[in-house]
Order: C-alpha cells, then sequence, then structure tokens
C-alpha cells in the first residue's frame, strides 16, 4: 500500500518488542517523506548487538554519528564497522545515481546539489539499509530512522516498511537572536540538534544589533570589549570567539547544517555606536521626544570612509572564518535614515561582500537597493499594519507617537519589496512573520505548570499563534508572486526581545520548529491537521529524553 503522506492515520507502527509480548504503539516521522510503502517482511529487532555498517569511508563521520545519537536515545551504543554484507545490521550506502519521483526546488545554502539530500530507507527483517545520493542524503535518512527508534531501551522490534524521500525546498532553515539574549557555544549546538532532528539545514546566527554585538573581530577588538557589554534588561553580555564559531560550524557541518552569518547593518547599530563613537551616523537628527525616550536613531552612514573601512573589516573576517557561500548583511528597520543614503551602503556592502566570494542575503529592505541576480531576499513583512499600529493597538500604545509615524512610513513600502526583488533577480527566502516567527505568543492554553511563561513570553502586539494556524499556510501560495521557480527556501525566526533563558527559548522553539521543517521538506501540499497533529504526539518522548523544554499545547494529545 503506497502512502504519499507518511503515516497517515497511524498506518505505520513501531513495535518495541519487551520480554514478554510485544508493545505496540503508532510512530511518526515529521518531516512527511515523499513515500511510504509497507512490506511482507517480519519486522527488524533492533538489539544491543546490532551493528552500524557503512559501505564507503565517506561514511564513517555518518555512521559514529548516528551511533552516538542512539545511545542518548536507548542507552546502548551499537558498534560501528566496514562492512556492506552484516547480518542484524543498519547499513549505509552511497549511490550518486539514487533516483527519487520528486524534486528539489531552491538554493542550496552551501551552494552544493539540492539532490545531495536524497535518500531511500527500507526496514527489512536482517538488515535495515540506507542509500543516499551523498552522505549528506545519509545522514537525513538516518534521522529518519531515529525518530522510528524513539526513546526507550532495547531491544525494539522496527515494523518492515519502505521509504523514498527528498526534501521540497533545498533551504531550510531557523534565524536564532543572539543579540538580546547571549547563548553559550554549547546551547546554541542544542539548537543546532533540533534542527537536525528535523532535517533543517540552515542556522542563521542574528549576531548584531542594537542590544549586543556578539562576535570577535580582531582588527576592532573594541566590538567586543564594549559592545558585547550592551546591556538588555539586564541581561549577561558575551561573545563567541572565532574558536567558538568556528567550532559552532564544524558541529552544524557535521550535521549537515550551514551557518549563516547575519551583522545587521546599517540600522540596529547601537552596538557598533557603543565600541566606536567616532563612526559616522547617517541619521541626521533624533526628535526631541526620541531623544527623551532613550530612542536615538543610528545608522551607519555609506559616505564616511572611515565607517566603510570598518564594515570592510567586519565583512573579510567574518568571510575568512565561514565556509559557507553566504553573508547575511541585514538591512531591515533602518528608521531615520534617507533612502539615498540606505541604497548607497547596501550597494557598497554588496559589493565587499562579492569581494570576499561570499553572496549576500539581506532582510526584505535590501530589494530597494541594487541587488541582482545570485542575492537571496529574506521576505519577512506579513501583518496588517492598521492593525498592528492602529489606534489603541498594544504597538502604538507603547511608543513615542514621533517614532510610530516612522514606522508606518517605512512600512508602506514593504509590500512591493517582493515584487522589487524577483524584478531584480533574487530569490526568495520565505520568513513571513505571521506564521514563522516564534516570538509569536502561543495562542491556545498548554500544561498548567507552563501558563504563567505562556502568558509571559512572546511579544504582546502580536495576536498570538496556535501550533495548527501555524500550519495553515504554503510557501508557494501565500504570496501571489511567489511561486516554487523563484522561492530559495523556508526560514523561521525566533527573536528574544521577551526571552532571558536557554529553556525559555526552547519553549518559544518546540513544537513550532518541526512545523516549518514540514513546510520546507514535505512534498507542496496543504497540511492535513488532523494527520499532523498525530505525528506531531509521537515525537514527544524524545524531546523528554534529551530535556528539551516544549510547549505541550492542548491541541496535541501527547505521548
Amino acid at each position: 500500500m503506497k502512502i504519499t503522506n507518511l503515516f497517515l492515520s497511524g498506518m505505520s507502527l513501531l513495535i518495541m518488542a519487551c520480554n514478554s509480548n510485544p508493545v505496540v504503539r503508532t510512530a511518526g516521522v515529521i518531516p512527511a517523506p515523499v513515500s511510504l510503502e509497507t512490506t511482507s517482511n517480519e519486522p527488524f529487532i533492533l538489539r544491543t548487538s546490532t551493528t552500524v555498517a557503512y559501505s564507503d569511508a565517506a561514511l564513517e563521520g555518518v555512521a559514529q554519528r548516528f551511533a552516538d545519537d542512539l545511545t542518548a536515545q536507548t542507552g546502548s551504543r551499537l558498534r560501528v564497522t566496514a562492512s556492506d554484507k552484516a547480518k542484524n545490521a543498519i547499513v549505509l550506502t552511497l549511490n550518486p545515481n539514487l533516483a527519487i519521483p520528486a524534486k528539489t526546488v531552491g538554493i542550496s545554502p552551501k551552494d552544493g546539489n539540492p539532490a545531495d539530500e536524497r535518500y531511500t530507507l527500507t526496514v527489512g527483517k536482517d538488515v535495515i539499509r540506507i542509500e543516499g545520493a551523498a552522505p549528506e542524503g545519509v545522514y537525513r535518512g538516518v534521522t529518519t530512522l531515529r525518530q522510528l527508534t524513539g526513546a526507550g531501551k532495547l531491544p525494539i522490534a522496527l515494523a518492515p516498511v519502505s521509504i523514498d524521500d527528498a526534501p521540497h525546498y533545498a533551504w531550510r532553515g531557523l534565524s536564532l537572536d543572539v543579540s538580546r539574549t547571549f547563548y553559550t557555544a554549547n546551547e546554541v549546538k542544542q539548537v543546532i540538534d533540533m534542527l537536525a532532528l528535523y532535517k533543517m539545514n540552515v542556522l542563521h546566527l542574528h549576531l548584531s544589533d542594537n542590544e549586543g554585538w556578539r562576535i570577535e573581530i580582531k582588527a576592532l577588538s573594541e566590538l567586543t570589549a564594549r559592545g558585547s557589554e550592551m546591556n538588555y534588561r539586564g541581561r549577561k553580555g558575551g561573545f563567541y570567539t572565532q574558536s567558538e564559531y568556528r567550532d559552532l560550524v564544524a558541529y552544524a557541518a557535521e550535521r549537515f547544517i550551514t551557518i549563516v552569518p547575519e551583522i545587521d547593518m546599517p540600522g540596529h547599530t547601537a552596538a557598533a555606536f557603543a565600541a566606536y563613537p567616532e563612526l559616522k551616523n547617517a541619521v541626521s537628527g533624533t526628535p526631541a521626544a526620541l531623544a527623551q525616550a532613550g530612542m536615538a536613531l543610528m545608522a551607519l552612514d555609506p559616505d564616511d570612509e572611515v565607517t566603510m573601512q570598518g564594515v570592510q573589516l567586519v565583512l573579510n573576517e567574518l568571510a575568512a572564518i565561514t565556509p559557507g557561500s553566504y553573508l547575511h548583511i541585514g538591512g531591515d528597520e533602518t528608521f531615520g535614515m534617507d533612502n539615498d543614503k540606505y541604497v548607497r551602503f547596501i550597494d557598497r556592502v554588496r559589493d565587499m561582500v562579492k569581494a570576499t566570494g561570499k553572496k549576500l542575503v539581506g532582510w526584505q529592505e535590501a530589494s530597494r537597493a541594487n541587488i541582482g541576480t545570485g542575492d537571496l531576499i529574506q521576505n519577512w513583512v506579513n501583518f496588517n499594519m492598521d492593525q498592528m499600529m492602529g489606534e489603541g493597538s498594544a504597538l502604538q500604545s507603547a511608543l513615542p507617537s514621533e517614532f510610530s509615524q516612522i514606522m508606518v512610513q517605512m512600512f508602506a513600502e514593504a509590500p512591493k519589496d517582493v515584487e522589487r526583488a524577483l524584478g531584480k533577480g533574487a530569490k526568495i527566502i520565505v520568513s513571513p512573520s505571521s506564521y514563522v516567527y516564534f516570538d509569536n505568543p502561543h495562542k491556545e492554553v498548554g500544561d498548567s505548570t507552563q501558563e504563567a511563561d505562556r502568558a509571559r513570553l512572546g511579544m504582546q502586539f502580536y495576536a498570538g499563534l496556535t501550533l495548527e494556524t501555524a500550519m495553515q499556510w504554503m510557501p508557494s501560495t501565500y504570496n501571489p508572486l511567489l511561486n516554487d521557480e523563484n522561492i530559495a527556501g523556508v526560514e523561521a525566526a525566533i527573536w528574544c526581545e521577551t526571552i532571558e533563558k536557554f529553556p525559555e527559548l526552547q519553549f518559544m522553539i518546540m513544537p513550532r520548529l518541526s512545523g516549518v521543517a514540514e513546510k520546507g521538506w514535505s512534498p507542496a501540499k496543504p497540511t492535513d491537521w488532523t494527520d499532523y497533529r498525530a505525528r506531531l504526539a509521537t515525537q514527544s518522548p524524545l524531546w523528554q529524553q534529551f530535556g528539551w523544554n516544549f510547549f505541550r499545547s492542548s491541541l496535541v494529545d501527547w505521548e
């Protein structure tokens, strides 16, 4: 029986073998693969004596990492061996000509072949075979097997299935704000683990903002000496040394995740101005009411050579420690900056990025400059400004009227940004704030012990988002100008104004992350909420095993 949306109605079984009668439970995989075929084979018994065998030296790292991950899930570490004929084994093989009945669209974050993530997984009586077009595809296959295995002691019996799979979009990511709240390198690695489990392949690190500078630039040491110690609501500052950053890049790469670093400019640069007060501000003056409220308007001036030399130094060092193909230059919310100056800034920085050998990513406002083919524009503005900034709204009430007016003027251009970007040859990273911004408050109730956090966390000027609503959109149809030919991929974002601690970050990310993963990977079709929530429910034992703090939405019957 062929199933195009994996485990519809709980068709797949995970049989947990015990010393007495086996315990049978349904299992779901997220994101849903292209297809599943049940077979007539007997179940595969995963034992402590089972081996992980690889047929090609290029797969040794994948095999060892898989064994490590299964240890965390089951408490038993399987032996890893170089072989393709082992019995009672999980056998990993390469097949560059692997054919999967699905087309991957979009842009690979490492400028690789999007087809590299294809894989097949077959569970037989004696052998589980995972075959990938490249090591990356084999790794995606073992993450599916990790979900099938779940959490619990061995032995476990796995029902016989055959899976063909490939991603729909080549770029699938999460933007993580480490400026407002600084997370240690080990905490960022835990976020990478979350991304890996759901086949996401981009971690976009928002490394600078008004609230703090988070990456060491050796040529401009004051950025970390002073800029990293900016105090946001009394939180502790910090930054990543270049050694720590390289370690994060390597950790992510081992899981086939590309780190895309962002230096947000020309606005959102108060930390840079605090480190180097001699930088020239492109905003000629701040209204008195805003100055009294401590809301100085700042943007780096493209016509000041000292300022732009500093920008060049930052980009050169960042490019040198980033093996990925892309640098994110920000470009959003340059309140108070003259448009001509803004265009000149983005144009100059684009040339600088290209000179490093990298490609440019910018928030959607960057489309107003002279971008072009090869650039990626991140579309994020997806809210009703009248509702957001209307009379009596939470945001309007919280801001001085002068700033509200500046915001309205700035965002009035937003509806034209996608058309501008496409007209100039750029492709779009889809990040609609109404669906994939994880700083939206959780709207439905959850576990009673979580209600205080649910009420406190998230930007209150957003209306809130339920898990079901977050699944009711399609990347290729939510904007009439977008389709699979001009979309680079899908990316979520988590902003940390209200988030102070790592468990709170997990609470806002999970289980939303798995939903964005589904939108990015699975075949392009509307989500069947009943099917998805059933698959989502089966994920919670793994999250509990890993100690992840997740929102226990009342819309899901968690296991």
